[in-house]
């Protein structure tokens, strides 16, 4: 009898801790969710010369409650290379993706650079366009 007391004060106690742990868990990660806002997301470069990469800058803040976090980015195609923030980006904080297209073909272009993000909508879709000249 004493055994079972025993065991019914242990389960008791550890269930005790787990809602007290679980309460604190809870509060940290209550809140608005994740959120981005861009600046822009479609970019127009106008012309630019062949063979001389272009460089653009997506700028976005985080206005949710929750830190943004940029698990894969990825082009249209190889012609473009693309750097992102690896570390979480706070709530309040602003980031910037910076997208470099590599300009060998001549004539009218328009790129895309999809990111995968942990919000709502998880696919973020950025443009990039203008016109190839010698």
């Amino acid at each position: 009898m004493k055994h079972i007391a025993l065991i019914i004060l242990s389960v008791l106690f550890y269930g005790n801790v787990l809602a007290q742990w679980g309460g604190n868990n809870a509060t940290l990660s209550s809140g608005k969710e994740a959120e981005i806002k861009w600046e822009q997301k479609i970019i127009d470069l106008g012309e630019i010369k062949q063979y001389h990469p272009a460089e653009v800058i997506f700028k976005f803040k985080n206005t949710g409650g929750k830190p943004i976090i940029i698990t894969n980015a990825e082009g249209s195609c190889g012609c473009t290379d693309i750097d992102y923030p690896k570390k979480p980006v706070l709530p309040g904080e602003t980031a910037k993706i910076i997208v470099t297209y590599d300009a060998e073909l001549l004539g009218v272009f328009n790129k895309t650079v999809t990111l995968t993000v942990n919000i709502e909508k998880s696919k973020q879709i950025l443009h990039i366009k203008g016109t190839v000249v010698k």
